[in-house]
């Protein structure tokens, strides 16, 4: 009986220890589970840009294929600045290649935001799944002031400092009107009072091809010119 007993108790000592252990490799399981969820929110976080107005694309998509070409001019008095608009606005972790020219354009990227630059010509390149999406000037200044928090590259450095990724129908990077000093919308040669909400969509720079020497080709050889491929409309932000 004695030994019965002795054997019950080992018995029931084992199922005990092998209960823990079960309850062990799942609770670690569990913690395991999440924080693998917890890495992965954080790495779509940052893969996304965070803050970026729309989800980014793992490609570049043509469904919808626009191409207006923004030019900033600042005049503080000391002359007309052109600013030079970063590539790889809307494009994280960008790989460049050296066109034949020597312009360095970007090639590659891990997240596009569906609109988003490639060189600093000024074009931007509204690539998108949909023919029905609607993409305006406030959504790229959106799209670049987040690409400049992430990387420094596409931020814009005016007078020795760092300028706010900012327009609106009062300021234009930090530049704003009044005493004397305005802030214009130039579209197509005319005055427009859209501001940050015209819409980029009706105003294609270039007509769409696979011919290097088009301006809006992805990596274009250099600012555009007035060509075969150009359909004239022409967006410019003007502080004076």
């Amino acid at each position: 009986m004695a030994q019965t007993r002795k054997q019950k108790v080992l018995q029931e000592v084992k199922r005990k220890r092998k209960q823990r252990t079960v309850i062990s490799l799942v609770i670690a399981a569990v913690l395991i589970s999440i924080i693998g969820v917890g890495v992965y929110a954080l790495s779509r976080n940052a893969g996304n840009g965070g803050n970026f107005p729309f989800a980014c694309l793992g490609q570049e998509y043509v469904t919808l294929h626009v191409h207006p070409w923004l030019r900033i001019w600042i005049n503080t008095g000391n002359g007309i600045a052109n600013v030079t608009i970063p590539a790889a606005v809307g494009i994280l972790n960008p790989g460049y290649t050296t066109t034949s020219t020597g312009v360095q354009a970007v090639s590659s990227g891990s997240c596009y935001e569906p609109m988003h630059t490639h060189d600093t010509s000024g074009i931007i390149h509204i690539e998108s799944t949909s023919t029905s999406n609607q993409y305006t000037l406030g959504n790229f200044f959106d799209i670049w002031r987040v690409t400049c928090g992430i990387q420094s590259s596409d931020c814009v450095n005016l007078g020795g400092s760092n300028r706010p990724i900012v327009f609106n129908q009062t300021d234009i990077l930090g530049y704003s009107s009044g005493q004397g000093h305005t802030v214009s919308l130039i579209v197509d040669g005319q005055n427009s009072t859209a501001a940050g909400s015209l819409l980029l969509n009706n105003y294609d720079y270039c007509t769409t091809t696979t011919n290097p020497s088009n301006p809006c080709y992805a990596t274009a050889n250099g600012p555009p010119n007035p060509s075969s491929y150009s359909t004239g409309h022409t967006v410019i932000i003007i502080f004076s």
